[in-house]
């Protein structure tokens, strides 16, 4: 995906958005499977947990959702929102979250969480799930494997680039070269970039699987112009899949488009560039657009198993439009830091089985009428896989341990879960809004604004007392899809 053709997908989808309101290597291993949902815990009580991987195999670093929705219990209680859910990843190295300051070993709160296991091994991945009014209980576990990329990607499979010949710390028996590798040369690679130099666009189009990007040496990160994750105008149904990029310095933002398992992870988004945003999914918007689609829209498939994960992305009011968009299915935002742009910081517009936690939003723009975070839906229609007609509803999304807002922030409103606007019947349910922080601004008139049904917000504080809530943007949506709402 060059800079010119990402350019251009902003463009759309921004335009959009405001008027709104091949297999891998041999020596690689094949792109892991999901698991089943685990066996029930035993015996059988008021409370059975129930645990599902988004996958249980895989190359270090790791990225893997955990569901716990399959939860059940005689006690009449819903389990989305009525019990408390603790897990515990079995990778305990002592590690913390930057923003939060809590370990990155474990979560807590509602039944949805993801990890990234960094080391190579075999992983216990626990879940328990407690009624808190009897103190009942359940536990059960997955089991996960995580193999290591220098021997996943051994010899040639890993591949260093300098564009002024220095390999010193490129791993022994890596191929070298001086530029990237382009078409479907990602495929099934390990592709490491100099320390210190600088490159152009990352373009990994559809026809790869199973690749990392990172870097070798020592020094600042690489800079890179852009990264492109997926075509914008499919050539192929085989989309971009089992994808990692790390530990670069991107100057121009990230876009991600079909495909799933996806991992962005420690990238800089800080330059002094105007350009700075991370795209995910919204392939739909062109989808529907383009007189020049290949691939009709029945192969298309949501964006699925994307993570997000402790990325900085400065901004700038100039830039395209916001810090971060997504949308998708089995979704992880964590441990980033986002604060300027012309839009919202973050904005979701379809989310379904997804955790946001530990990230700071600050949420400043010069308008003062935008969110540090925002997420709607497409509609009133269930989720499905496959690309349907855009209109689904948003479900089963944690919100946790976040920092929202800043005191040099202008917005009224810090962060609105609702349809964004009151002509927009766009259905939100299941949403748990718990241990977040909200700072405030002169400007603060709500914290947090709802609408949908059977949303939660618990635990949360602001500028440390109690969190300033309303309801909002529900006019067009159906009486059935307006509450309740749940403050514990």
């Amino acid at each position: 995906m060059s800079t010119g053709i990402r350019a251009t997908l902003v463009t759309l989808l921004v335009t959009t958005l405001t008027a709104c309101g091949g297999g891998s290597g041999a020596s690689v291993a094949a792109p892991s499977t999901p698991s089943t949902p685990s066996t029930p815990s035993t015996p059988a009580g008021p409370v059975t947990a129930a645990l599902a991987a988004s996958r249980v195999s895989g190359i270090a670093p790791l990225a893997v959702q955990f569901d716990a929705t399959g939860t059940t219990t005689t006690l009449g209680l819903d389990s989305f929102r009525e019990l408390n859910y603790a897990f515990n990843f079995g990778d305990d190295r002592g590690l913390t979250w930057a923003v939060s300051g809590l370990p990155k070993n474990t979560e807590t709160g509602g039944p949805i969480a993801a990890h990234v296991f960094d080391v190579a091994g075999t992983y216990t991945v626990q879940v328990t799930a407690t009624d808190p009014a009897t103190g009942n209980q359940a536990s059960t576990a997955v089991t996960v494997t995580v193999t290591s990329p220098d021997s996943a990607y051994g010899g040639t499979q890993t591949v260093c680039i300098s564009g002024a010949g220095r390999y010193t710390g490129c791993p022994a028996g890596a191929a070298k070269a001086t530029g990237l590798p382009t078409g479907t040369g990602w495929n099934g690679k390990r592709v490491l970039l100099a320390r210190g130099e600088s490159f152009g666009d990352i373009d990994i189009p559809d026809g790869n699987a199973g690749v990392q990007v990172g870097s070798f040496g020592t020094g600042a990160l690489p800079v890179v112009s852009a990264v492109g994750i997926g075509d914008t105008r499919p050539q192929t149904a085989n989309f971009a899949t089992d994808i990692a990029v790390m530990d670069l310095a991107v100057a121009n933002g990230v876009t991600q488009s079909l495909g799933k398992q996806v991992l962005l992870y420690r990238l800089d988004l800080s330059s002094a560039s105007d350009n700075h945003s991370i795209y995910t999914g919204g392939m739909s918007y062109w989808a529907q657009a383009d007189p020049y689609r290949v691939v009709p829209t029945s192969a298309f498939y949501y964006a699925q198993q994307i993570f997000v994960v402790e990325n900085t992305v400065t901004g700038s009011f100039n830039d395209g439009g916001y810090n971060f968009y997504g949308d998708g299915s089995q979704y992880a935002m964590l441990g980033n830091v986002m604060g300027i742009s012309k839009y919202h910081t973050a904005r979701f517009t379809k989310l379904r089985k997804a955790i946001v936690a530990h990230n700071e939003l600050k949420g400043i723009n010069p308008a003062g009428i935008y969110h540090s975070l925002k997420l709607h839906s497409g509609g009133l229609t269930p989720y499905t896989d496959a690309y349907v007609d855009d209109a689904w509803y948003s479900d089963q999304v944690v919100v946790s341990h976040n920092l929202f807002g800043n005191a040099a922030d202008t917005n009224q409103w810090t962060v609105a879960i609702s349809p964004e606007n009151d002509s927009s019947a766009e259905g939100i349910q299941n949403v748990l809004v718990q241990s977040n922080t909200f700072v405030r601004n002169a400007r603060t008139s709500l914290d947090l604004v709802l609408g949908g049904r059977s949303l939660t917000y618990r635990n949360n504080t602001a500028s440390g007392g109690a969190i300033l809530e309303d309801q909002g943007h529900t006019g067009a949506l159906p009486a059935s899809w307006v509450g309740p709402y749940y403050s514990h």
